[in-house]
């Protein structure tokens, strides 16, 4: 989720908050059980929609490949991450100071464009501890944000 639409995410939630606090004060219990209701409904919408544009990502996926995965070749080079499908015989190049974000989950490392472009690299692609250390030494090098 692009850190827009968390900060609006955090807004709405917390105006929530106040409601029901106010609601509970001011003993209209209406407002309270209200926002109480919406604190709670709200980021499951949220969730809905990140889940239906990952399914729309992937029905994407699978019409213009035919296949419902991709295989994809990741390069690393000086100026540029080259990204080559070897699914739709494309090559996507991306340049270091596109990156405006990089996230380490427990699996994966995550790099998000301007675009809200991602590349994901799988941490278990990495055969040594050292080598995967060398790796996140060289993006720090290249990615300025």
């Amino acid at each position: 989720m692009p850190k827009s639409q968390k900060i609006y995410v955090a807004l709405v939630l917390a105006v929530a908050v106040m409601l029901a606090i106010f609601g509970a004060v001011s003993g209209k219990y209406l407002v309270l059980f209200c926002a109480i209701v919406f604190a709670v409904v709200f980021p499951f919408f949220c969730y809905l929609e990140i889940k239906k544009a990952v399914k729309l990502y992937f029905q994407r996926i699978s019409e213009s490949t035919g296949a419902n995965e991709l295989e994809l070749e990741i390069s690393f080079n000086d100026d540029k991450i080259v990204i080559y499908c070897v699914n739709s015989n494309g090559t996507t190049f991306i340049e270091y100071k596109s990156i405006v974000e990089f996230v380490k989950t427990k699996n994966m490392y995550l790099m998000f464009t301007k675009a809200r472009q991602f590349v994901a690299i799988d941490k278990t692609a990495f055969a040594e501890t050292e080598e995967r250390k060398n790796f996140l030494k060289f993006l720090e090098s290249k990615i300025v944000n």
